[in-house]
């Protein structure tokens, strides 16, 4: 049973140094593995303290440097705030992960979604970090430039470590317009593998979305864009998007139109809600080029069952799952490595009901968790950051 002491709740970067050092020398790990990513990875040791960072005044917002288009915050705050303390500037940052995720938590889990396409993801986002290592001190890597990286760059090497490489408290990133106009377009298919071939042209080509996404709703393969610009510039894009679909078989528009960037967002919040809810949920990575394929493999091969198929095309991407009995989801996990297996991806268990826990929360090895651990042994040697979530310690300190 998991003997979990009162959480430590932390505002500032000497607060939360001063729990890392108490933890070190009482070897009780620190752990904090989000709202959203409570099920990704291994469980905490027996004996651990939750930590829970606060943000300061001014709801986490430190400083917003507009005409570098750049906002320094404090990692608590969350996406709502976020957006809601850039709105009033004319400027917001492409994050579109669910409101009440805090920035700490989309770093730790690389959280990105359909605006990957014309954004980039968090990695490409973030100018700077700075984080407490697992020894008490306080790093400071990047700035509020693009070209201030020389070295290791231990920024992008804290996105998607889990907590287990430090504890950020602070990060700058980059902001960018409103744009002027949003146009999306719902795409029907009747075959998803249809995209897996034509994806590459359709990045090259000028009707290249902003955003993209794919699901299976209602039954039906439907392909979600959307183009961010002036209008001129999203109405050609349009147009060219109906020239480039009829060279598609199989696909067709089902309808589009304009909407305001807060509208927009809470779509793609309110299409991706079920995973919040979903007793079962896996993540796959794979090539992007094999993600329809994926994605028609786990709709039809899971007959039977009430399955939820979701995907970012372009980044191979893919969520499966829905409210599934533990029989349910070792059929999905069976099905899911072997996918995995046949196409070179990676999956991750978000949730897993009870009777499935049993199932590896990561499969299969990846090429660069030693490269990690390694990383993890250097900046917290005692190895009390969410120690065992992802990577092995080197002993048996933290009993399970």
């Amino acid at each position: 049973m998991l003997t979990a002491t009162p959480a430590i709740q932390t505002r500032t970067p000497d607060e939360l140094a001063a729990a890392v050092r108490q933890s070190r020398e009482t070897a009780t790990p620190l752990v904090d593995y989000g709202v959203a990513h409570r099920g990704v990875g291994n469980p905490p040791p027996e004996s651990h303290t939750p930590l829970k960072q606060c943000a300061s005044a001014r709801g986490g917002v430190i400083e917003h440097y507009d005409r570098d288009m750049a906002i320094r915050v404090a990692s608590a705050i969350t996406v709502a705030d976020l957006h809601a303390a850039l709105r009033p500037t004319g400027q917001f940052v492409p994050i579109d992960a669910d409101p009440d995720l805090t920035l700490g938590e989309i770093i730790n889990h690389n959280v990105y979604g359909a605006l990957r396409v014309g954004y980039g993801s968090i990695r490409d986002l973030l100018l700077g970090l700075r984080f407490i290592d697992g020894n008490g001190d306080d790093i400071h890597v990047g700035g509020r430039t693009v070209k201030n990286v020389a070295g290791f760059d231990m920024t992008r090497l804290l996105v998607g470590a889990l907590g287990e490489l430090g504890v950020v408290y602070e990060a700058t990133l980059r902001t960018y317009a409103i744009p002027e106009q949003i146009i999306v377009v719902d795409v029907q298919l009747d075959d998803p593998t249809r995209i897996d071939n034509r994806l590459t042209d359709l990045l090259l080509a000028s009707a290249a979305p902003t955003a993209m996404s794919i699901a299976n709703l209602t039954g039906k393969w439907m392909v979600r864009m959307g183009y961010f610009g002036k209008p001129a510039g999203c109405l050609a894009q349009l147009r060219s998007l109906e020239t480039f679909l009829d060279t598609i078989p199989g696909a067709r528009i089902a309808g589009h139109g304009p909407m305001t960037l807060d509208g927009e967002l809470d779509e793609i919040h309110a299409r991706r809600s079920w995973r919040r809810t979903a007793s079962s949920l896996v993540k796959l990575v794979v090539p992007p080029a094999a993600t329809g394929k994926v994605c028609w493999e786990l709709a039809e091969t899971m007959t039977g069952v009430s399955i939820h198929v979701a995907a970012y095309p372009v980044h191979g991407c893919i969520f499966a799952g829905g409210d599934l009995n533990a029989h349910e989801t070792e059929r999905l996990g069976r099905l899911a490595d072997e996918l995995c297996v046949l196409h070179h991806g990676l999956r991750v268990w978000y949730n897993r009901p009870a009777g499935a826990e049993h199932l590896a929360p990561f499969a299969p090895p990846q090429d660069d968790w030693s490269l990690m651990a390694k990383l993890k042994q250097t900046i917290d040697p005692r190895w009390i950051l969410n120690p065992g979530r992802l990577l092995t310690p080197p002993t048996e300190a933290y009993p399970r």
